[in-house]
């Protein structure tokens, strides 16, 4: 009853039904709902992009309408192109970017069951084995969690590479090398962590199972991987080039992140609905790599299984494979320390990764990981239900399953998230079907959300899709380096600053909306705008702000123009450095130098010297080398910043503080005071329009030599100098602060 078509259809009819209870409850309203206005929107709008620019100009995919002026945009994150094929005709038949995210969201869950069904189906002939395997890859504590991010969710190429893989060691055709090489190659382009992992994989795959099979690969199974290999590599390398073009100019760079603690495979996540009470551990925070307590039985059992012999023929081999694969992903997910309970038992193998690998050093720590943990163990647990279902009477055998088929993915199962809803169609303000019909220059929509809700930065993305002029301001992986300090200059807009910058980038149109601001602060910002001479109003819209969407500033927008240029008074250039060991540098607001990490010791300590940024380590502000650099403990807060004694008073005129990736890590405030002669005083700099360009333009043109200078007023002769943040930070979100160099200048040459 189960076999062949029907079977497939028969599971294939469970999992759409689980995708959409898994997905809700943006699955239940996918025409103008999302999980979270942040990754959703965002990568709504790079598969909408992807969809545009194939039907248009294929050749510059890369270049995106986000992040005006930089090129090659799309390359700041992921590209999203497997994803983005797969609802193409979503995108090109409704122009909704957002329910083309739900229905890639739906077919990722869908399809990455399915392709674990087939696989485990091939390996031992059982359709409820199949079935049990794709609720246990596809429905999980990792897959609930990454819900808002769909490149993540796709992991049907992997089940499909290994059951192409298994037939190559068992039949050496062509045709099943190519098939699994693409199935590899559709994985990796899927997401930068599952490229990492894919190549990882691959050789790891390929060895295992020609040790399983106890025999060598003959010569031509090995000009057939080859070929196959090389078919594929070249539409790989078109593809990732560009961001190897971008990692060469702007130097994305993370920091080692702590991985997941061992323990967390065995806890369940806050809110779980069956075992939400239940703490084997304490609480297991970010990333949750819970397996289920039915689910690791099962592994367990298809484990050993394995390693006993116990399952016969090809089985076997993929069985191997998935053992390598769950040690792997564990191995690599548990970071650079490798703990368990909250115990330090050695060095992990992603450390040696990050040192040695560049890609990995992008990665954004290693938790992710984990999801090979899944899949090898959605093998192994397929291979014990088998077993398990083969043994049980026939009146059994279907309660059985339909209790584990229940149970499995009910222990992960948590109340759906509150989603967002976000204007589609002819719900979106008519200011956007006005700016697709005027000129196609660029545009800014002020003022921006604040900070601390930068995840809405997503919104101007999305908005374009339905004018497609580039932005400069959005959300991505890995923001250009001008993106962040432009952002900062542009909250006194309408002022010279603002306007500057904006007319020096070759935007002239702004789309203001005016409920971003509160009131009285409103009247005093449109009063302004009114008496701007620079400023030409194009056009006022009277749509009633919705309260649907009140958290998104809509409604009641108006247009304008930059008119005129400034003319460019450019700042003098420092010169008459101080010799580096002529001062001594100290910390404010965070550990003095020398101090390291509380636990910090033996293998963790010399895990954590690889660093490059600490908050412990002030000399790293002068040592000459950029890569490494000092940075506060925490958010930045007034108070924190450094303090510098010159011995004897010397002259300055200018501070500079050289700027690295990530480059949002620049100070908001800052403030300068020293003392020479007479008592501490603060020192006024200049900070006007020419200076914020002078910045603006180093991180557009020159990012890797860029500074941000504080030019004194006055030069002044001092003993001792205070670099450090004001009293006027409007919420604590802001990023860390961090120095890769300072250096300081006894006098400044006018141009």
């Amino acid at each position: 009853m189960c076999g062949g078509r029907r079977g497939l259809v028969g599971a294939a009819g469970v999992y759409a039904a689980m995708a959409i209870a898994w997905a809700a409850p943006s699955s239940l309203s996918p025409l103008d709902t999302v999980p979270d206005v942040g990754d959703p929107l965002h990568l709504a709008y790079v598969m909408a992009w992807d969809a545009h620019q194939l039907g248009r100009r294929p050749w510059a995919l890369y270049d995106a309408n986000s992040f005006h002026p930089y090129p090659r945009s799309l390359a700041f994150g992921d590209h999203l192109l497997p994803e983005a094929l797969l609802v193409a005709p979503v995108n090109w038949a409704t122009g909704n970017a957002v329910l083309a995210s739900n229905a890639g969201v739906l077919l990722a869950l869908w399809l990455s069951a399915l392709a674990m069904f087939a696989l485990v189906r091939s390996l031992t002939g059982s359709w409820g084995a199949g079935l049990l395997a794709g609720l246990v890859y596809a429905f999980n504590s990792f897959t609930q969690n990454e819900l808002p991010r769909v490149h993540v969710l796709n992991l049907q190429w992997w089940p499909l590479a290994l059951l192409f893989l298994a037939r190559f060691v068992r039949h050496a055709r062509r045709r099943d090398a190519l098939l699994f090489a693409g199935a590899l190659a559709l994985q990796g382009l899927s997401g930068a962590y599952y490229l990492v992992c894919t190549a990882l994989l691959a050789p790891l795959w390929l060895a295992a199972a020609y040790l399983a099979a106890r025999r060598r690969p003959r010569r031509r199974e090995l000009a057939a991987l080859g070929a196959a290999i090389a078919a594929v590599a070249l539409p790989c390398a078109l593809l990732l080039w560009p961001y190897a073009v971008q990692l060469r100019a702007m130097g994305f760079e993370k920091a080692l992140a702590d991985g997941a603690d061992a323990a967390c495979y065995l806890v369940p996540p806050a809110g779980a609905w069956l075992w939400g009470g239940v703490r084997l551990y304490r609480e297991c925070f970010g990333l949750p790599h819970f397996l289920g307590f039915l689910a690791a039985l099962l592994m367990g059992a298809g484990a050993a299984l394995v390693l006993r012999g116990r399952i016969p023929g090809a089985a076997r081999g993929t069985g191997v494979l998935a053992l390598a694969t769950a040690a792997l992903g564990l191995a690599l997910s548990l970071g650079p320390v490798v703990r368990a309970a909250g115990r330090a038992l050695g060095p992990g193998p992603f450390a040696l990764l990050h040192a040695w690998i560049p890609l990995v050093r992008g990665m954004d720590g290693s938790k992710r990981a984990g999801v090979l943990v899944v899949l090898g163990g959605a093998i192994l647990a397929g291979l014990a239900a088998a077993r398990l279902l083969e043994r049980l009477p026939r009146p059994s055998r279907a309660a059985a399953l339909a209790v584990l088929a229940v149970a499995l993915p009910l222990e992960h199962w948590r109340p759906p998230r509150p989603a967002a809803a976000v204007p589609v169609g002819a719900g979106v303000p008519s200011v956007y079907r006005w700016l697709a019909e005027e000129s196609r220059g660029p545009l800014v929509e002020l003022p921006l959300y604040p900070e601390v809700s930068r995840r809405y930065w997503s919104v101007y993305l999305y908005l374009s899709t339905y004018h497609w002029r580039p932005v400069p301001i959005g959300r991505t992986s890995f923001y250009p380096p001008a993106h962040d300090f432009l952002a900062w200059s542009l909250r006194g807009f309408p002022d010279e600053i603002a306007l500057t910058l904006l007319e020096r980038l070759g935007i002239r149109t702004i789309v203001v909306h005016p409920l971003g601001w509160e009131e009285p602060e409103r009247e005093r910002r449109l009063a302004a705008l009114d008496a701007c001479p620079r400023l030409r109003l194009l056009r006022r819209f009277d749509d009633p702000a919705p309260a649907r969407f009140a958290e998104l500033w809509l409604g009641g927008e108006r247009v304008y123009r930059i008119e005129g240029r400034r003319a460019p008074e450019p700042p003098c250039t420092p010169v008459d450095e101080l010799r580096r060991d002529a001062w001594r540098i100290a910390s404010l607001g965070v550990p003095a130098a020398g101090a390291g990490p509380a636990g910090a010791h033996g293998f963790e300590a010399w895990v954590r010297r690889r660093e490059w940024r600490t908050p412990w380590i002030t000399e790293w502000a002068r040592d000459g080398e950029r890569r490494t650099a000092w940075i506060t403990g925490d958010a930045q807060r007034p108070g924190d910043g450094l303090e510098l004694s010159l011995g004897a008073p010397r002259r300055v005129a200018a501070v500079a503080l050289d700027l690295a990736y990530p480059y949002d890590e620049f100070p908001r405030e800052p403030v300068l005071a020293g003392e020479g002669a007479g008592p501490r005083r603060r020192l006024p700099f200049a900070d006007g329009p020419e200076q914020r360009w002078e910045t603006l333009a180093a991180l557009l043109e020159r990012p890797r030599q860029a500074r941000l200078v504080l030019r004194l007023e006055t030069p002044q002769d001092l003993s001792r100098l205070v670099v450090r943040l004001g009293g006027r930070l409007e919420d604590q979100s802001w990023p860390r602060w961090s120095v890769p160099e300072l250096r300081l200048f006894g006098g400044c040459r006018p141009r």
